[in-house]
């Protein structure tokens, strides 16, 4: 029996994710601000040269060449190239329709029960992967690929844009910020899920104190997962909110809040799924099975069965209002 409740994992990751948003958001707000000064400073540096070579060209009148040579001076220093602007990290959209999605392809590469099972725990052990539905990280540990990187060479150089995350699975790295050790790390350790998650600079670097072997996907192929799964799912939670009749009568923007925070959750045959006199903070809507109401009206009485519900039907509603 499955029963789909209020919580989410996309969700819990998008909030985790949102906090390292707003961190380099404000990053960019101080940079920005920096950058506007240094345009300030090299207009105010472009005037000062101009006036600089007219007082040459007046005290060189009698020259023509040195005025012409002025001339060009003055030519090139209005036509100096403009200071490249840095490029604001912003959020990507992610609304695409599922449909697009299932034509991406997507590379699965040959891997030991031993080296799966260690992906896996790595990625759920991690504090930004561990909410990731189980079929995610499935997915991730199936299409991560093989690399290897030889004793003294860099992994990941900080201030670089990132691209790929990895997962160790045998030897030793060192971690270093602005040149300061900050840990070592061996197998079943991940790192560079920043480039992956958001598109932004290392914020650290990461060199083989050994030989290593590690395990890598690129962010493309983590954000196609990522889309078609969790898209997929909200599609398939909305179809199934839309063919419940009591929920027909609600807008398209409802249903697909609703569908946004629904998590499925398993439960077996005989198992409590609420108790009477717990304190509940779940909503409740039946997808598949059936499930039994009953009420102990008191403590020497047996339960008594008050009504059976099935698919559609939802339960636990007083617990979010009450």
């Amino acid at each position: 029996m499955a029963v789909s409740k209020s919580g989410g994992t996309l969700r819990d990751l998008q909030l985790a994710l949102q906090l390292k948003i707003e961190e380099l958001r404000q990053r960019d707000a101080l940079i920005d601000e920096l950058e506007l000064e240094l345009d300030a400073k090299d207009d105010l540096i472009r005037q000062l040269q101009v006036e600089l070579d007219k007082h040459r060209g007046a005290s060189q009148r009698e020259d023509t060449t040195s005025a012409g040579e002025s001339e060009v001076q003055t030519q090139a220093a209005s036509a100096e190239p403009q200071r490249t602007k840095r490029q604001a990290i912003s959020a990507e959209p992610t609304a695409l329709d599922p449909s697009q999605l299932t034509d991406v392809p997507l590379t699965s590469y040959c891997k030991s029960k031993e080296s799966c099972e260690l992906i896996q725990r790595a990625l759920m052990n991690n504090d930004y992967m561990k909410h990731l539905e189980d079929r995610q990280i499935l997915t991730i540990v199936d299409c991560m690929y093989p690399t290897s990187v030889a004793k003294g060479c860099c992994v990941i150089q900080e201030g670089d844009v990132g691209s790929t995350v990895y997962v160790l699975e045998e030897g030793t790295v060192e971690v270093t910020k602005q040149g300061k050790k900050v840990c070592t790390m061996g197998p079943g350790k991940v790192f560079g899920e920043l480039a992956v998650l958001y598109n932004c600079t290392r914020t650290a670097s990461v060199t083989a104190l050994t030989d290593i072997k590690l395990w890598g996907i690129d962010r493309h192929g983590f954000q196609t997962i990522m889309m078609r799964t969790g898209l997929i799912k909200h599609s398939q939670y909305t179809d199934f909110l839309r063919s419940i009749p009591s929920f027909q009568s609600l807008t398209e923007d409802v249903v697909s809040k609703v569908a946004d925070v629904l998590e499925e959750t398993f439960y077996r045959d005989g198992e409590y799924i609420i108790r009477q006199g717990a304190t509940g903070d779940t909503f409740f809507i039946i997808s598949e099975g059936q499930v039994k109401v009953s009420q102990q009206l008191s403590a020497s009485e047996e339960e008594v069965t008050e009504k059976t519900l099935c698919k559609g039907n939802w339960f636990g509603e007083q617990a979010l209002i009450g």
